[in-house]
């Protein structure tokens, strides 16, 4: 293909040709970056399906809608990234005489930034799931977990939760409230990193498994002689609530 001409219709070529393109531009990322690079040649040789190509590619890094934009001063080069970094630090966007979008900085800098393009995302991101908070037992178990299989070889972690459950069932007033503070403290931590979150019950579907499971382990227990840890062990994270 005649590296000169303009990139036309999606057919197979072109997406070997717009997935080459994207391995060259990739290297870039990094979990720091947040606005991409791209030559003024490279850019255009993308007609707006290669464009969109790219943006959806880059999507994938950082989670939300990105535009394309030119840097003013320097034509031979361009930009994509999310909007908001476009307007940060003194950043302003506007449209003169309805033309597209231009961004300049307000600080009466000569350097701009044209927009050309937007690409908002096809399908709505699945939101970040944020790991509830542990409870007492919890960490009590994780802090014991690996002392107790070096101690007992072959052992499986079944049976290693029924020993620490039993001994969390016996241990001192001191001992477990050293474990709660602990769990507290982690959940104040998370809460004042994501103050809007709040923990969401299973569905009756998953809760039906889970019951179904939680019978046969408990048959097995009773069928070994063996007694389950009170409800501050349960693994539900019955301990602490948030």
């Amino acid at each position: 293909m005649d590296m000169s001409q303009q990139i036309s219709s999606p057919n197979h070529e072109i997406a070997v040709y717009l997935a080459a393109i994207w391995d060259g531009l990739k290297y870039q990322i990094t979990p720091f970056l947040s606005v991409l690079y791209i030559d003024d040649t490279i850019y255009r040789m993308l007609d707006s399906h290669g464009r969109r190509y790219i943006a959806r590619k880059f999507m994938e890094h950082t989670r939300e809608a990105v535009m394309y934009c030119r840097d003013g001063s320097r034509g031979d080069r361009h930009y994509l990234g999310p909007p908001r970094y476009f307007i940060a630090n003194g950043g302003v966007i506007h449209s003169p005489d309805g033309l597209e979008p231009i961004w300049a900085m307000n600080d009466g800098l000569n350097t701009r930034l044209e927009s050309v393009a937007a690409c908002q995302p096809t399908v709505p991101l699945k939101p970040t799931k944020i790991p509830r908070p542990p409870n007492a037992y919890i960490l009590y178990r994780k802090d014991r977990h690996n002392l107790v299989k070096a101690a007992n070889p072959g052992i499986t972690n079944n049976e290693i939760s029924q020993i620490l459950g039993r001994a969390w069932n016996q241990e001192s007033r001191d001992v477990r409230q050293k474990y709660k503070q602990m769990s507290e403290e982690i959940k104040i931590a998370l809460l004042e990193k994501h103050p809007d979150y709040q923990y969401k019950p299973r569905k009756s579907s998953e809760k039906r498994r889970r019951t179904r499971r939680s019978q046969q382990a408990h048959a097995i227990l009773v069928d070994a002689n063996l007694a389950a840890p009170d409800n501050d062990a349960v693994e539900g994270h019955s301990v602490t609530s948030v």
